[in-house]
């Protein structure tokens, strides 16, 4: 149990021995092989030298020189073969594991990207796991080298002399000291390297995005001044970092090179007496030398450990959380739905916030009916129509399409039956046509992509464009206006074809009129379709079988325009001030 336990917890274990054994076991032979071979080369030097101090016999010197080469080639094609299987492996995992942090992300709830910055991600998902890799791979397998190294050299030099390797090891034992105390510094610091990378990646990110922002308030020099202190942090924090990283490798070879100076002295001397031959000193100093490497390598292995280590630690908090929303296993994969909803009940508070947001709400929406919600901002409008897709999470039994309570429903089949538009249109850096038949990959005709504009009333403008419906978009749309964006938006949800279509207050970009014309084009695309609309222009709702009026989390009045304007309320209250409002741009 302790065992398994140790497994788990280790970085090179869980990320790349279990998911790659046998690139791990060619890579380990291979490594093996060449390092046996290794330190075959210095006994070939001793007994050369050792023969030419005494017969000088040319034809054993042609022989030694033969097997050098032919060691020489094996040693070639095994440090191929073990870095095929150690680094080419090590993109592999980190391929697998950043499409596996890609994939979570995209499973996780709308409160987790509240939390979590995009600059603190993107860090997480570039930087952090490259470290992991270098950690798992060149990490992984210098950390082998150099074991192989001190269990392959320590009994050859003791069997060559006991009594000159004795001497020679005795600064060995400070390593592991030495080694404690330096990695630990580097976990902690690295860390505090990565989090302040996040910050410098999300600052960078909302200057980019925000850009117009930045530039429209002329805060181009104070945004310079804030980026330019955040490098400076980062400087300091990695010369921080810097200091026990660089001690390791001369703390490790300085250690060796005591190792020599002890072989000089107590060797030269045992020469001398004639205790040890010359080419065994050689053998000896040769030896000692490969241990250079090692000792070299420990530290180095441990700095890429230890960093992918804190990495790993950095990504796992964002693989460990868990989304609210949730799909059982038994959960309904196939269902024609006629779009009937029904809220019975529904109270909603965003996690770990003690304000109701919507309070024992209740509400029938019949089959292919138009329905209006309106109300003042902050009413909780845009929650309650984010809880019919799941974007945020419902109680059970709170919220049924067609008497199915929503989440014994699939929640792929689900939205495939739900066409959403938000009140932040997101538009991609892709094609126009691209981006309206994005929700279905399967609408190759540019004929129905076509028909899509126009009825959102965007094809006009589309047309206009240098390359029409090929050509490309800015980042999140940038090129185009709020209210183009917005039509775009709705056109792609419209190409999903779906039975249920909600538009979250998105029309804000448009006027009036075209705003009550797109939702009169809506209206008449399918006739059963069920529309949902959030909006504050009454205008374009009067015609609409239902509106809904919301204050304050609750549902304070319900009927068609004719009834709510006829009494007194807070329906009449918004239409009168809407009038008005047209009164005076008419004037």
């Amino acid at each position: 149990m302790f065992f398994s336990s140790i497994l788990r917890d280790n970085l090179a274990y869980r990320v790349f021995i279990k998911e790659y054994k046998k690139y791990f076991i060619f890579g380990t032979i291979s490594l093996i092989i060449v390092d046996i071979i290794n330190i075959v080369p210095p006994l070939l030097i001793k007994e050369a030298v050792d023969i030419l101090t005494s017969d000088g016999s040319l034809t054993k010197i042609a022989y030694i020189s033969g097997i050098y080469l032919l060691i020489s080639f094996v040693q070639g094609a095994g440090r191929y073969l073990w870095r095929m299987n150690f680094v080419g492996t090590a993109f592999r995992c980190e391929y697998d594991l950043r499409m596996a942090f890609f994939r979570h992300t995209e499973t996780l709830s709308q409160s987790f990207f509240q939390k979590y910055k995009t600059g603190d991600l993107m860090s997480r998902a570039t930087n952090d796991l490259t470290a992991v890799r270098m950690a798992v791979g060149p990490g992984l397998l210098i950390g082998l080298d150099a074991m192989f190294y001190f269990f392959l050299i320590p009994p050859i030099v003791i069997y060559l002399s006991p009594k000159l390797a004795l001497y020679t090891f005795l600064p060995l034992p400070l390593m592991p000291y030495f080694a404690y105390k330096i990695k630990n510094t580097i976990d902690k610091r690295f860390r505090i390297v990565q989090e302040q990378f996040s910050n410098i990646s999300e600052k960078a990110q909302e200057n980019i995005s925000g850009i117009r922002v930045v530039k429209g308030f002329n805060m181009a020099k104070q945004e310079e001044k804030t980026f330019s202190k955040l490098c400076r942090d980062f400087v300091k924090k990695n010369l921080s970092l810097a200091l026990p990283q660089s001690l390791l490798g001369p703390v490790f070879e300085y250690i060796t090179y005591l190792g020599i100076i002890i072989l000089l002295l107590i060797g030269g001397n045992m020469v001398l007496e004639g205790t040890i031959t010359l080419g065994t000193l050689i053998a000896f100093q040769r030896y000692i030398s490969k241990m250079v490497w090692p000792m070299t390598a420990v530290g180095w292995c441990l700095s890429l450990y230890q960093r992918g280590r804190a990495s790993m630690k950095r990504v796992d908090e964002i693989m460990d959380i868990s989304s609210e929303i949730v799909t059982n296993k038994s959960a309904i994969k196939n269902i024609q739905l006629a779009g009937k909803i029904d809220f019975r009940n529904l109270s909603f508070r965003y996690n770990g916030n003690e304000d109701i947001i919507l309070q024992n709400t209740n509400l029938k929406i019949a089959p292919g009916q138009k329905v209006a919600i309106i109300g003042p901002v902050g009413c909780g409008k845009t929650t309650l129509v984010n809880l019919i897709p799941r974007i945020l999470p419902a109680e059970n039994n709170k919220i049924f399409l067609d008497d199915i309570d929503i989440n014994e429903i699939d929640i792929k089949e689900l939205r495939r039956h739900i066409g959403f538009v938000s009140q932040d249109t997101f538009l991609f850096s892709e094609k126009i046509k691209n981006n309206i038949s994005f929700g279905n990959l399967e609408l190759s005709d540019e004929r129905k992509v076509r028909e899509l504009a126009h009825t959102t009333m965007i094809s006009k403008e589309i047309d206009d464009l240098s390359e029409g419906y090929d050509s490309y978009l800015g980042e999140r749309g940038i090129n185009l206006s709020g209210g183009q964006k917005q039509r775009i938006a709705i056109a792609r949800a419209l190409a999903i074809n779906p039975k249920i279509l909600i538009l979250d207050d998105c029309l804000s970009g448009v006027d009036a009129r075209t705003e009550e014309a797109i939702i009169k084009n809506i209206s008449e695309v399918e006739k059963g379709r069920t529309l949902i609309v959030v909006t504050h222009r009454i205008p374009a709702i009067k015609e609409f079988d239902h509106i809904v009026v919301m204050e304050k989390g609750k549902i304070v009045d319900k009927g068609t325009h004719q009834q709510l304007s006829g009494r007194e309320g807070l329906y009449k209250l918004l239409y009168e001030k809407e009038v008005i409002k047209e009164s005076l741009e008419i004037t």
